[in-house]
């Protein structure tokens, strides 16, 4: 079987990630693997010289490919340079409503989709999409690095002290992720005198600058709340497990969210989750009942407001109207929540939870792939319109 992969490969944006992984252990499958990568590699982006070596490698492999395999934001719709070389793609998407051209194309042109939430399918379903072909694949990860053992990695330069009681929060300033939830919550929560701290990971080099450093400085000397550490540097994956593994828990209020690929990371390395309930997070956290989930309220939004970030001017949606559904959760809940497994001195419960979860790693995952992948390379190629 012949897999090309197009996408980006070589940045630290959770697509690319995938894609990454996805390559690199489909090559090491009985799977013939091209990629055409849509960057380039940096060595900012901090990745193993042997992880450049492979990929480097899998772009110079020439191959007719069976399966084109899409995973790229926004989706591609060129056409495949053989008739019979079966389009798939992969596609996360985090509100309620998915882009009308979305179910169009994905109805009439593509052969598969894959989605990495019981949330995203339920959502291209309602949409209009064939479930039939709709295929949920978790996301990975990887347990060699994100996983309970020590970490050799040095991040005191970041600010990061294992000492203190951390909260982490990876993301950035989108509406959907909540962070002015969570930064609200804060300073209600603990004051400089605690010995909590609060860690942010921000990506701006994926997601673009923003004023998150300036309102964190503006809210601890109004405040008076307790200290937090703004990392907006890229960091390996190892560094990123080493953060994890020096914090306490992990707290994520979104609003919209299509997997959580650092909610489970977190998981992995021993964080308490705090997340939104009803979201996709529920996947593999309500099924094991794991860690605490933020009760959430249906709100409704404008999709279109260009401060929801949800889509491009002249974009329609799928159902009808410009309105759409979020699940807001409560700040309230938030904050009891962070202060009680601050003072607690019984998280054993918790804890025992997290450290028996079973999680979705890559090795599990990849087969769920490879049999997807013999299904869809064994029907017969749709008829494109």
């Amino acid at each position: 079987m012949n897999i090309e992969i197009l996408g980006k490969f070589y940045d630290n944006h959770s697509l690319s990630m995938i894609n990454r992984q996805l390559a690199t252990r489909l090559s090491e499958k009985s799977v013939n693997v091209k990629i055409i990568a849509l960057d380039s590699y940096d060595p900012k982006f901090k990745l193993k010289k042997q992880t450049v070596k492979t990929l480097k490698a899998l772009e110079a492999v020439e191959l007719e490919a069976d399966i084109q395999v899409r995973h790229t934001y926004p989706p591609i719709w060129d056409w495949p340079e053989k008739d019979n070389t079966k389009v798939v793609y992969i596609q996360p998407w985090e509100f309620s409503k998915a882009p009308f051209e979305w179910q169009y194309k994905f109805e009439t042109f593509a052969d598969a989709l894959i989605v990495p939430s019981n949330f995203c399918a339920s959502v291209f379903k309602k949409g209009g999409i064939n479930p039939s072909k709709i295929h949920t694949v978790p996301n990975g990860y990887d347990d060699s690095i994100f996983n309970q053992e020590d970490s050799a990695e040095d991040i005191s330069s970041l600010g990061v002290d294992k000492n203190n009681f951390n909260f982490v929060y990876v993301g950035n300033a989108q509406w959907r992720k909540g962070l002015d939830i969570l930064l609200n919550a804060w300073h209600k929560s603990f004051k400089s005198f605690d010995k909590a701290k609060l860690i942010i990971k921000d990506n701006p080099g994926i997601y673009g600058r923003n004023n998150i450093l300036n309102d964190i400085i503006r809210l601890q000397y109004s405040t008076g709340c307790a200290e937090i550490t703004y990392i907006d540097e890229d960091l390996s994956d190892t560094q990123m497990a080493a953060i994890f593994k020096s914090s306490k828990v992990l707290v994520h209020p979104y609003r919209a969210e299509g997997f959580g690929m650092h909610v489970q990371e977190a998981t992995a390395c021993g964080c308490i989750p705090v997340v939104s309930a009803n979201g996709p997070t529920d996947d593999f956290l309500a099924t094991q009942d794991i860690g605490i989930r933020l009760p959430t309220t249906s709100k409704a939004i404008n999709i279109n407001d260009p401060s929801v970030f949800a889509t491009k001017p002249g974009d329609a949606m799928t159902l009808m109207s410009s309105y759409s559904f979020i699940e807001e959760p409560s700040e309230e809940h938030l904050i009891k929540s962070m202060i009680h497994l601050y003072h607690s001195h019984n998280k054993k419960e918790l804890q025992e939870k997290v450290d028996n979860a079973i999680l979705n790693k890559w090795d599990s995952v990849i087969e769920s792939y490879i049999d997807i992948f013999k299904t869809i390379n064994a029907n017969s190629c749709i008829r494109r319109l």
